[in-house]
């Protein structure tokens, strides 16, 4: 197992998740270090005494429709940032893991391999892909791991968003219908799954590059939400609907499944989240 790793966004869905899978980790939130002070963050890293084994990175600015009214705040958080810290990372000889999205890509192929050329739609979209492309500028040990529709316990800090799932679980319990979008199709991961994946790829060292790291298969989110209240036996109708029924200021891709071609499959999405809902 690498020696503690250094966790950035360590209270978020997934800062969490690896935290518990490394119990000596250095685990670093907005509380902790403002990664937006590069200076302040080098000063604390190196005031640590020994480096840590790798730094893995969950920050980000993760709110695609508000990306679009501040891009500004989105391009530091998501490509500015890693982009400093990957070079960072390269002068320390450290292995880099930082996390990616399929919103890099338009939806027009519908199956994307690592290799294929991206083309976002959006500001956030955008974002992703300048922090892609600024880590692979960097040099060093750089793994840049694109996922997508990622669900798991909520992070404990606030700003750590519910997931799909949290939010259907509670829209359930005041609604005996709801309407989820039928016409946009993404991969969907576990974040436990995720973190696992990711403590593999640092045990293992392969190649820098970018990875797809998804649980198989993949869902529209009207195909996720029943899914959901089947596994977790709550008796709502789920209404298929357009994405043009909820009017949204950010551009979706409408078919962007992440095709791993590199690494180890994961289980299907479905028995993970049977696994988080705890179903027998």
């Amino acid at each position: 197992m690498t020696p503690r790793p250094l966790i950035l966004g360590a209270k978020g869905t997934l800062g969490g998740q690896l935290v518990k899978l490394y119990p000596g980790a250095i685990g670093w939130d907005r509380e902790d270090a403002d990664v937006l002070d590069f200076p302040s963050l080098r000063a604390k890293v190196a005031g640590l005494g020994a480096l840590p084994g790798a730094i893995v990175n969950c920050v980000a600015f993760n709110d695609v429709d508000a990306a679009e009214d501040h891009p500004e705040r989105a391009f530091a958080l998501n490509a500015d940032f890693p982009g400093a810290l990957a070079v960072y990372a390269a002068e320390l000889r450290l292995p880099l893991v930082h996390y990616s999205t399929n919103y890099v890509f338009d939806g027009v192929r519908g199956e994307y391999a690592e290799s294929d050329p991206p083309s976002p739609l959006s500001a956030y979209g955008r974002s992703k892909l300048r922090g892609e492309r600024l880590v692979a500028e960097a040099g060093g040990r750089a793994y840049v791991v694109r996922t997508a529709v990622l669900f798991g316990p909520k992070g404990s800090s606030d700003l750590s968003k519910k997931s799909f799932v949290e939010l259907m679980l509670l829209l359930s319990a005041k609604r005996d219908t709801i309407q989820a979008v039928s016409d946009e199709v993404n991969s969907v991961t576990y974040a436990a799954d995720l973190a696992a994946a990711t403590r593999g790829l640092l045990e293992s060292l392969p190649p820098p590059g970018v990875y797809h790291v998804t649980n198989s298969g993949a869902a529209s989110w009207f195909d996720f939400a029943r899914e959901i209240f089947r596994i977790a036996g709550r008796p709502v109708s789920v209404l298929p609907v357009p994405s043009s029924h909820f009017p949204r200021k950010a551009a979706r891709p409408p078919k962007s499944i992440l095709l791993n071609t590199k690494l180890p499959a994961l289980r299907p999405w479905t028995e993970a989240l049977a696994e988080f809902l705890g179903s027998p």
